[in-house]
This record gives C-alpha cells, structure tokens and sequence, in this order.
C-alpha cells in the first residue's frame, strides 16, 4: 500500500524547466522559442515558451517523463536536446550559432518562415521590427497584405480577421503595440472554419512576447495639416498576478467642405420620360466615429480563461449635396437646382463573455456569449427647386432599435498528427424598424453547426476537411415566416513540393443571409418615379469558392500566384424592377453569380542588407451575372505597386493603387485609386514621427457607379472629394511600458453584430 501510494504521488508530481539561451559572444537572445515535446511523441504532450530580454526561458507544470527539446530563433541553427525530468532542471546556457546563408537558391523558410498543417508562421528580426511603427503596420511584412488608416486587408480588398495571443482583436488594438513585442504572426490565408461564413480574406494571429505584472500604454495620432481627417487612438494595459485589465478609446473623424456629386439619370415608365444630369457644387461631408471599451480576463496558463469585455461605439454622420440641374421630362427642358442633405447615426453597447478550458492537454472547451443593442436613426430630404420654387421633395425618416444575442461553443481534441474539433453557433436577432409611417418587426433565429479535423498525412501533406449546416429562420411582423437549410463543406488540401515552395487547393460553401436591411421595405423616392426600397421576398445565396494558390520563397524574392473561381447561387444584389408607373432600385436574387480570376504577387529585396523592399500586385477578373432572362458580363483589373526604403532610424514608402470596377448585381462600382508617400523617423526607441502625402497630383478623391445589365434606368454617378487631393499629415506613435507585463490571454473565437439594421440609400 505505501508503495502504491508513492506511486501516485511520483505520477502526480510535475517540474519546471529553465535555461538561458545565448550567441556565441553570449549576448542574450530575445524572442526565442523554447518547446518540449514529449517522447514517445504519441503522448502528444507539447509546451512552449518565448525567451526574456535576458535570454532566459522556463517551462513550467510539466510530468515527469522524457521530452525532446527544441530551440530556435530566426537566424539561428535550432538546437535539440533529449531531456529527463524526474525533477525540476535548469539547463543552463544553451549557444545558439548563427546561420549563414548563400545569395542562391536560399528559402525564405529557413529565414523567417516555418509551414504547418493550416498555417505559416512568420517570425521578424529586430533590424525588421525596426522598420515599422507599430504592430499593426508590421503587418505589411506579409505577403498580400496593406495597411492603411489603422485598418488591414488583403490587397484585393478582403478583410482579415485580427487575433493577438489567439484573443480576438482589432487592428486598432494592434496599432497600439510596439512591434518589438512581436515574437511571431501565424498567418492563416485560409480562415478557420469558425470564421468561414464571415466573408474574410485571412486570419492573422499576433503573439507578443511573454512578460510578467507591469504596463504599458500605446498612443498612435494621424491628423491632417490640409483638411479636416483624423485617426487616434489611446490604450492602457495592465496585469497583476493572472489578470490583465484594459483601457481603449479610439476618435476617427472627417471634416470636409469640398464633397462634390455629379450623376445622370434616365428611364422611363407608362407615362413618361426622365433625364436628368445634375452637375455638383461644393458640399460638406462630415463624421465622428468613436469607440470605448474596457476589457478584463483572468486566467491560468494551459488551464482555463475568463474574459469579459464592455464596448460602447458611437457614429454619426452628416452629408449634403447642392447641384445644377438640366431635366428633360417627354422632351421639354427645364433648369433647376437640386440639394439634399442626410444624416445618419446610431449607438452601440456590447457585452462579451468568454471561458475556456484544457482538459489533459488535449481537450480543450470554449464558449462565447456576446449581447449588442443598436439605437440607430436615419434622416434624408431632397428637393429640386424650378425659378427658386419647389416642384420635388422627397423625406426618408427612418429609426430602429436591434437587439441580438450570439451563442457559441467550440470542441477540440488533439491527436498525435490530427486535431478534431465540433461547433454550433446560436444567433437570435429582434429588429424593429419605424418609417413614418409604415412600423416593422423581423425576429431571426439562425444556428449553425459544424465538425472537422486538420493535420499532416506524412511530411507533404497537410489537409483541413470541415462540414457544417446552416440553418436560417425568420418571422415578420405579418407573421410571415422562412426557414433555410444549407450544407457548407470546407476543404483545403496543400502538398510541400520542397523546402521552398507549396501548392494548395482550396473549396469551401458559404451562405449569405439576407440582412435585416435588405429585407425590410421602407421605400423613399430618388425621383417622381424612381423608388429605393428593400425586398422581404429575399433567400439565402450559397456560394461555391475553389482555388489553387501557388507560392514559392527564396531569401530576397517572392512569387505567389492564384486561380480561382466563384459560383453564387441566388446571390444577393442591387437589381431595378418595374412596375410601369415606377422603377424600383432593390435587392434580388440572381439566378447565378460567377467570378474568374488570377492574381500574381511578387516581392523582391534587391540588396543585401534588405535596405530596399519592392512589391508588385496584379489581378484579372471576369465577372458573369444573369437574372430571368437577362445576362450581363464584366472584364476588370488591379494593378498595386508599392516601395519601402529603410536606412538606420529612416523610412520612406511609396504605394500606388490603380482603380478597379467590379458588378455587384446591375450595378458597376468602383473602389477609388489612390497613392501615398510617407517618410518616418524614429528619435528613441518605440516612438516614430512620420509625415505623409496622401493622393499626390489628384484632383480628388473619386469614387463612381454606373447601372448594367438593365434596359429599365441609365443612371451614373461620381462622388468627389477635393479636399484629399494633396492631403498632408503627420503620424506619430509612441509606446512605452511600465513595470513588467505579461503577454495576452488566448481566445480563439469572437462574434459581432455589425448590422445596424438601417437601409442606407447609396449617395
């Protein structure tokens, strides 16, 4: 019996593990990765832990047993290790040599970059992090990706879903860290399944350094010098023992005088016919975008997480328009002139909850519980006035109150060279929208499932195979009801072709649900006969997205290319209906929607010491749409070339972006062109100073539309704004700590209402 009960105790001890990891002028080396994995592998027991300013590293809570440990850091040779612990150890110094790398043929891999099953995973030297002024813009040092204005997309425009330490953030949140407190970005160019139907380009995954109880506070201010534009944002960090609070208060704001709005319109009905050009004058544009939030979380390493988390966004924006109108009705001329003015704002609280929990280092439980309220109010008048008299005016008066509550839990359990995981999210939605006087209610209930598994078949093959169903119910205000169900498989099958260069296959169903905005009606007149409304007869569209990426890495240069192509199936979109006495302008579903498309991607470092950065994107895209018997195609391009130049304390960046027209339904929008030149400097360690140009020899900032694929309305429009033409501004950005801090806890999911629930009309 004693011997058994030793026994137990012995099972039930766990040690800790320690070193120091040095170069070979035993210079501390910082940000390096220290993991054990247990030996025989099929335990599947496996730590980590990122080196100190001092070099050093510890492991803690780990059972007795045998491990292999591995060491590395980028631009070192990794060290391995066999290690038995029967008791805590500490290691020592452990000598990292330097890796020394031939100007041929040398992978970015052993560089800067190592490739798992569903993932890459980046990792800057100092003389890089130096280069950038914050977290944030650190990660344009990934392939495909641009930042601009505190926010971050792929360069064909998608969004990207932020993590920091696994919790999900904001690219504001990021834009207040220092980029030395990057250990390493995981990259995800394909989104988690939890994250599919979100419409994302990519997911990235920022982990910081790990540090102990301490602060820091992150202050970022971009301010125009020309013109009224502004982004800054203030934030504070603090831990004691397991917990961390936060503080963020971000303003983004715009102030305009110089907004201008051309546009042409003709159609015709049973009874008449319409033409108008309406050439723009100087108007204001306007707005406030503001957020708050507090956040706080205690957890315990490798054990369990709780988060809370409470947000309050306010926005509010004012737009007016004056024109010179020349209208032609059944052939008589006359000369008017036209104003409107529009106001839309609303309010935002959310409260978010968040638990985790690892059970035998394998099993792993997360929940998530977010509530949103939005108090939203939208106002519209427009009038035309003939010799000073009114002969149109239309109002929109639109108010809504929105509440939802999102549900999630997700499983996980992980094998040797697999993990599984299971899912189900529950979303209940309840709007009531007022316009005048015409009053609508919509309840949503929306669940969505899903189970998969992801790893490696051998040491080429890795694979992420996932199934979920959607199912989508809906209740009027009548009474009326629909209920959706929709099977959306993901697959992503990659092969390692050699050390340098990947081929991955990509397929994937997505479901896009009508929003409370499409569905509710609340028509206002654009003209005497020219409606805008939303449509309650909309269904779900279901979308089929395959490609095929290929990338390939040397050290200084490079090359990513992709195929792919999109089915839309009942695809939501702007169409023009008629029902003789009016044209409407709405939202339908297409009988298809399909997207062909090939990308490249090239980035080259000319010189040795990585001084001079050149990037190059392109794209061709073809576009088809049919609805009922009309069918209507589109051939467009984008071309992005962009430098940076670094030297010691000294950057300069030059990026141009052409415009690209895409079809959305029957309508041609453009997403505008735009060029910068920005030069930095950085006085002392984490602050940079930089001053910019934005839309250098422009006229104006440009966007545009145009009707096609419709016999029933011509209608073109172009919004300017001249006072970005040759917009100067000056950055700055300073973050400090104080103390010492630990790192963030890991969320894995997070979950957002962003549907404020009001249909905005389009200019």
């Amino acid at each position: 019996l004693l011997l058994l009960g030793n026994s137990i105790i012995s099972f039930a001890q766990s040690f800790s593990l320690s070193g120091k990891v040095l170069d070979k002028a035993k210079t501390p080396i910082i940000g390096a990765s220290a993991t054990i994995i247990s030996s025989p592998k099929e335990t599947n027991l496996r730590k980590g832990a990122i080196t100190l300013e001092s070099g050093e590293f510890q492991l803690e809570n780990i059972p007795q047993g045998r491990y292999d440990l591995e060491v590395s850091c980028l631009g070192y040779s990794k060290h391995l290790q066999e290690v038995v612990l029967d008791k805590s150890i500490n290691l020592g110094e452990i000598i990292l040599e330097e890796m020394s790398f031939g100007l041929e043929d040398v992978v970015i891999t052993a560089q800067s970059v190592e490739r798992f099953a569903d993932r890459k995973e980046y990792k800057l030297t100092n003389i890089e992090k130096a280069q950038y002024s914050s977290a944030l813009s650190a990660l344009e040092f990934l392939p495909k990706i641009q930042v601009l204005d505190q926010d971050v997309t792929t360069i064909d425009g998608k969004a990207i879903k932020i993590l920091i330490n696994g919790v999900p953030s904001t690219p504001i949140e990021l834009a207040s860290i220092s980029p030395s407190n990057i250990a390493k970005i995981d990259y995800y160019t394909q989104p988690p399944v939890q994250y599919s139907n979100m419409g994302l380009g990519a997911v990235i995954n920022v982990i910081t350094k790990k540090k102990e109880n301490g602060g820091s506070v992150g202050l970022n201010t971009q301010n125009a010098v020309t013109t009224g534009f502004g982004n800054n944002l203030v934030n504070l960090k603090y831990n004691f023992g397991r917990s961390q609070v936060g503080v963020t208060y971000n303003i983004s704001y715009r102030n305009y005088d110089k907004r201008r709005l051309d546009e042409f319109l003709s159609y015709s009905t049973s009874e008449h016919s319409y033409s108008k050009y309406k050439i723009g004058k100087n108007g204001p544009y306007a707005y406030e975008d503001m957020l708050a939030e507090i956040n706080f979380n205690h957890s315990k390493p490798d054990d369990y997480l709780f988060s809370t988390k409470v947000s309050f966004k306010s926005f509010d924006r004012r737009r007016s328009s004056f024109q010179d109108i020349t209208s032609n009705l059944d052939d008589i001329e006359q000369l008017k002139t036209g104003e409107s003015h529009d106001k839309d704002k609303y309010t935002r609280p959310v409260v978010d909850l968040y638990f985790s929990k690892i059970f035998n280092e394998k099993h792993e439980i997360i929940c998530n519980l977010v509530g949103t309220g939005y108090a939203s109010k939208y106002d519209y008048t427009y009038k035309e006035l003939h010799n000073n008299v009114i002969d149109f005016e239309t109002e929109t008066d639109i108010s809504t109150d929105k509440y939802s509550l999102i549900g999630d839990v997700l499983y996980s359990f992980k094998l040797p060279k697999t993990q599984l995981f299971a899912g189900a999210r529950y979303l209940y939605n309840y709007s009531k929208q007022n316009n005048l006087p015409t009053l609508n209610e919509i309840i949503t209930n929306e669940v969505y499932s899903y189970a998969g598994f992801t790893g490696m078949l051998g040491k080429k093959v890795n694979y992420n195979i996932s199934a979920g169903i959607n199912n989508n119910m809906l209740t009027t205000l009548e009474n009326k009801q629909y209920n959706f169900v929709y099977f959306r498989p993901q697959l992503r099958l990659g092969y390692f072709i050699n050390s340098s260069s990947d081929l991955t296959l990509n397929y994937e169903v997505n479901t896009q649900n009508p929003s409370i905005s499409n569905l509710t009606y609340n028509p206002y007149y654009k003209d005497p006969n020219y409606i805008y409304a939303g449509n309650s007869n909309l269904k779900p569209s279901n979308t089929h997205n395959v490609s095929l990426i290929y990338f390939k890495g040397f050290k200084k240069f490079i090359i990513s290319t992709e195929l792919g192509y999109e089915y839309a199936k009942n695809a939501i979109a702007p169409v023009f209906l008629s029902n003789k006495t009016d044209i409407i302008e709405t939202f339908g579903n297409l009988n298809y929607a399909q997207n062909m498309k090939a990308n490249l991607f090239l980035q080259w470092y000319p010189f040795a010491n990585n001084l001079l950065r050149l990037r190059l994107y392109t794209e061709v895209f073809h576009q088809r749409n049919k609805l009922e018997n009309a069918e209507w195609n589109y051939t467009g391009y984008r071309v992005v070339p962009s430098a940076y130049l670094a030297y010691k304390k000294w950057g300069f960046q030059l990026l141009y972006q052409s415009e690209k027209k895409t079809v959305i339904g029957q309508t041609v929008r453009s997403n505008p062109s735009m060029a910068f030149a920005e030069l930095s400097y950085q006085p002392i360690n984490n602050m940079t100073v930089m001053a910019g140009i934005r839309y250098p020899f422009y006229n104006s900032w440009k966007q545009t539309s145009e009707t096609l694929g419709t016999n029933l309305i011509t209608r073109w429009e172009t919004e300017r704004i001249i006072n970005n033409a040759n917009m100067v501004y000056i950055n700055f950005v300073y973050n400090f700590s104080f103390g010492k801090k630990k790192s963030d806890v890991k969320l894995k999911m997070k979950n957002e209402d962003k549907d404020s629930g009001i249909l905005l009309r389009n200019n």
